[in-house]
């Protein structure tokens, strides 16, 4: 016990009891590194409704659509590497890939150093059920006992992925569940917590009335005890399992102070923007202009956090920013059949921002304007046209002086010189040659 608490690099205070645990489980302390961190853990990402992110997943499935010049998916994989994990279990349903699933997943394993398999459901098994599918992948058919973490896949946050390891181990239950605040909890699962051990008293699934603003994150470290709580062959609910071990006493929370959003619809997704640029100026400043290496001209303004692919070419005369993205074509996860240039261009006179994302291939002519909103990949922005809390899908074109405001417009969608769209919802392959004032879907 003593050579265990002298062990480490410090990175948190240690307990003999969190040292015993480690001496009893793995049979011997390692020579060197924090007793912390020393524990190996594989990670399940529950991957559920690829299609929340309408109409954009009519063409890609959610975790393969891009943000912030990353995937979903990658945004998750990334954290997880860097907390030490590099064998990963994602469960899908099989209906649900596309072809192109498997390239994507390979090229993943090859950039990141990760082990990366699939558990596929043939019907749908729920938020739980996933995992008992699972379990031989987890365990490696037994013979393992270490935790894991499972995330689900519609989350990005600042993971406090190393930090949660820590907590479980300290407190020694089952599971451990990521918190965090939230101004309106009642959208979310509620969790009802002592505030001194951390240990979850009990969860309020979607209250009318104020219980708590802590609600469940999404994120998860599990003991393979988990399994005996979940029936097999059938669909199960997290709603109904972990309630259940709260009451055994057997849950512990983690709340997180950071960064987190949870991708219901496309109004999400947009408002993620400006919290993820803020992490990323706290985490990897370098990658914001004007330090990322991008040539900007000296009469282009840069205001707060900007990200610029060294790809990209900015022409003159330009406002950049707040929050805004411009990228080169990394992943090529996006459809490619329309590509019309190899790196995205933006004319002179063009204001980018606040909260706008411009992504590979992307065209943005003189005198535009943007605001919160999400340029796809092979998009042209013609001349003197607005853009403004909108998401604008693969290899579309918004004519000259066309107005578009609080609209969605999936892939490769015109919209002609002098439209207004005011709410609009566009499904892919349409043009629009007539104003659309009220908030209506366009079939």
């Amino acid at each position: 016990r003593r050579q265990a608490l002298e062990l480490g690099c410090g990175c948190l205070p240690r307990t003999p009891q969190a040292s015993v645990l480690l001496v009893t489980r793995r049979g011997v302390l390692e020579d060197s590194g924090c007793v912390w961190c020393s524990v190996k853990m594989k990670a399940v990402i529950l991957i559920g409704g690829l299609d929340i992110l309408r109409p954009l997943t009519l063409s890609l499935p959610q975790p393969l659509i891009e943000f912030c010049n990353k995937t979903l998916l990658l945004h998750q994989l990334e954290a997880l590497k860097a907390a030490g994990v590099t064998d990963v279990v994602l469960c899908v349903n099989e209906k649900n890939l596309p072809k192109s699933w498997s390239d994507v997943i390979a090229r993943y394993e090859a950039e990141l150093g990760m082990r990366m398999q699939c558990s596929m459901e043939r019907a749908s098994l729920g938020t739980a059920g996933p995992l008992k599918l699972a379990q031989a992948l987890i365990t490696n058919d037994g013979s393992s006992r270490e935790p894991f973490f499972v995330l689900n896949g519609d989350v990005l946050c600042s993971f406090p992925l190393k930090d949660m390891i820590h907590t479980h181990l300290k407190h020694g239950g089952i599971g451990t569940v990521m918190t965090t605040r939230n101004d309106n909890p009642s959208k979310y699962g509620v969790v009802v917590a002592d505030e001194k051990s951390g240990q979850i008293q009990h969860f309020v699934n979607r209250p009318e009335t104020y219980v708590s603003d802590l609600i469940n994150g999404g994120l998860y470290i599990f003991n393979v005890e988990i399994f005996s709580h979940i029936p097999g062959g059938e669909r199960a609910s997290m709603n109904d399992m972990l309630p259940q071990m709260a009451m055994d006493g057997s849950l512990y929370h983690l709340e997180s102070k950071g960064y987190w959003v949870k991708m219901t619809d496309v109004r999400t997704f947009l408002s993620a923007v400006g919290p993820q640029l803020e992490m990323t100026r706290f985490l990897q400043p370098s990658q914001l202009s004007p330090s990322s290496g991008a040539a900007v001209p000296s009469s282009t303004q840069i205001v707060g956090n900007v990200l610029i692919d060294a790809s990209a070419t900015i022409g003159t005369d330009c406002k950049l920013g707040p929050d805004v993205v411009i990228g080169c074509a990394r992943t090529r996860t996006a459809p490619a059949q329309r590509v019309r240039t190899q790196c995205t261009h933006s004319a002179a006179n063009t204001a980018l921002g606040p909260a706008c994302i411009s992504r590979p291939n992307c065209v943005v002519e003189g005198g535009v304007r943007i605001e919160k909103s999400t340029i796809m990949s092979g998009v042209t922005v013609e001349a003197h046209a607005v853009v403004h809390d909108t998401l604008v899908g693969w290899n579309s074109r918004i004519g000259s002086w066309a107005w578009v405001t609080s609209s969605i417009l999936a892939e490769d969608v015109v919209v002609k010189t002098g439209i207004l769209l005011n709410g609009a919802t566009v499904l892919p392959h349409k043009e629009l040659s007539v104003s659309v004032r009220q908030p209506q879907i366009l079939i």
